[in-house]
């Protein structure tokens, strides 16, 4: 069947979206990707064409499914695996913890979107499980470093050992194994070099699935051999065969702001065309480089994407995250918007907060949000954010009083004087490596419980983040105050290696031991703006 074509601008899931592995079912594909210390973990998309994909829910709902208390930054959930098999979703974690293995979990869910089932814990191994289903029925775990072990077919335990059946090409760190089969062939791919700008796709391939693998003699099948290009550290893929037969590899990259340098958007998803050859190997992309442009089939669909949220449904749409698990009766949904109790958490902690993100989508951006700050304690505080990880963030700030009480620097100039001072101001901070540096304060001609509206911009360009405030919803007062986003790249981690993007979002916060305030978050709106040559 002949379709018109369409023109796609990689990549297809721009901005903190690593790892991904996808599954077709009849007509729709589902696509899952790493979300670490985040919770609800392991986000499920959807799309009917390969370049639309919508979040319609996640695996883990429930700290019972996995407790994420404690974790540090990038550690958690990493590369997740969707497989359909007896009509059911099943999707492995590698449960990293920074033990000397990683425990693979299992989960189950008869649709897409879940409820998932609790973790079925097979194994403590390496890094990055995978499932594949023969077609006689019998079914594999395979995981990073080329082993393979066999699994029951409800799931429920390992048989067997497991076994290495090819190391890779010798590159560091094989990882992200997936096995598919065609024409009789066992094929195995891997990710080798390290999840940087020496990434790579590697294939081998056996008439068994236990081996002996012969490696492809073109590999690695997908490279980034020029560092200028737009496209880097390439690997991380996973093949799928779409209606019209035709085969495509998902596979994870970065672009770097400069060759070689920063990669503010962190690791994202593209999409590269698969064509087989004569001999039953397979060329990815542009003869093994990745492509920018890509041209797919146009199914004639849109997927509906909104970039803002009323916060009207009833529930936290699934494009939403919490930094780990949001604080016990922190929150919850109300016919006047998303309501977020001032209840007190340790900001740069790893424990349970009530931070709330979104991944950015564009290396420049608006982000505005609109609620109602009804505070009870002098130190309460509420806003926006844009959040990395706990040892790189900033808060846009909405806080009930100053002075020492309410939790600002005691001034040692002014002794002998009221350093107490109510009402609501406006503040600016950067918080880098557990340290909390205040920007600027403004005092609000705000009443508790009153509406107002906040704005960041991130300028595609400059990189530079502005803070502007309106207390109409129309006319936005600019701070003055501008900061570069640099502290916030992957690059700069501090405590923890650093495998998450910046993301932007909402927080409120309380103070131990005094009444708790709310605030009603009504709106939460997005502006994507792209800079020259960003796709």
């Amino acid at each position: 069947m002949s379709r018109n074509v369409r023109h796609l601008s990689n990549p297809v899931l721009p901005g903190d979206n690593p790892d991904p592995s996808i599954v077709r079912v009849g007509s729709d594909y589902y696509m899952v990707t790493s979300t670490f210390q985040f919770f609800p973990g392991v986000q499920i998309l959807q799309s009917s064409d390969l370049a639309n994909w919508k979040p319609i829910g996640h695996v883990i709902t429930r700290r019972s499914q996995l407790d994420l208390t404690g974790i540090p930054d990038s550690f958690g959930v990493f590369a997740p695996d969707i497989s359909y098999y007896d009509g059911k979703f099943w999707v492995v974690v590698p449960y990293y913890h920074g033990q000397p293995r990683c425990t693979t979990l299992l989960f189950v869910a008869d649709r897409p979107e879940g409820p998932y089932s609790e973790a079925i814990m097979l194994n403590h191994h390496f890094i990055d499980p995978s499932i594949f289903n023969d077609d006689d029925g019998r079914r594999y775990l395979a995981f990073g470093g080329g082993w393979v072990h066999e699994l029951a077919r409800d799931g429920s335990h390992l048989i067997g050992e497991a076994k290495q059946v090819w190391p890779g090409t010798g590159g560091a760190a094989p990882e992200a194994p997936h096995i598919l089969k065609r024409n009789g062939w066992y094929y195995l791919m891997l990710a080798e070099g390290g999840t940087f700008f020496d990434h790579m796709e590697t294939v081998a391939r056996s008439r068994s699935i236990w081996g002996p693998y012969e490696p492809c003699p073109h590999n690695p099948v997908l490279a980034q051999k020029d560092s200028n290009k737009r496209i880097q550290r390439v690997g991380h893929g996973k093949l799928v065969q779409d209606l019209d037969g035709n085969w495509w590899m998902f596979h994870l990259g970065g672009r770097p702001l400069t060759p070689g340098g920063y990669c503010p958007l962190g690791r994202e998803t593209f999409i590269q065309p698969v064509h087989w050859t004569k001999d039953d190997w397979f060329v990815v992309g542009d003869s093994g480089s990745p492509m920018e442009v890509v041209v797919t089939p146009d199914y004639g669909m849109e997927t509906e994407r909104t970039e803002a949220d009323g916060f009207e449904t009833g529930k936290l749409s699934a494009d939403w995250e919490w930094v780990r698990h949001p604080v016990d009766k922190g929150y919850s949904m109300t016919p006047d918007g998303l309501r977020i109790n001032c209840k007190p958490f340790i900001p740069y902690s790893l424990q349970s907060t009530l931070i709330l993100t979104r991944r950015w989508n564009a290396l420049g951006f608006e982000a505005t949000t609109s609620f109602c700050f009804n505070t009870a304690s002098k130190g309460e505080e509420a806003g926006m954010t844009v959040y990395r990880d706990s040892d790189a963030f900033l808060f846009f700030t909405v806080r009930n009083g100053l002075g020492q009480t309410a939790g600002q620097t005691f001034d040692v100039k002014r002794l002998n004087e009221n350093q107490e001072h109510d009402g609501l101001f406006l503040e600016v901070s950067q918080y880098v490596n557990v340290m909390k540096k205040t920007l600027e304060t403004w005092r609000l001609p705000l009443q508790y419980g009153e509406q107002i509206w906040l704005k960041l911009k991130l300028d595609a360009k400059s990189q530079m983040i502005s803070f502007s405030y309106s207390l109409c919803g129309k006319q936005f007062v600019h701070t003055g105050i501008e900061l570069s986003a640099e502290f916030l790249y992957p690059e700069h981690h501090n405590r923890f290696h650093c495998f998450t993007a910046p993301r932007m979002g909402i927080y409120a916060k309380g103070v131990y031991g005094e009444p708790e305030g709310y605030t009603i978050f009504r709106s939460f709106s997005v502006l994507n703006m792209s800079s020259q040559g960003e796709g």
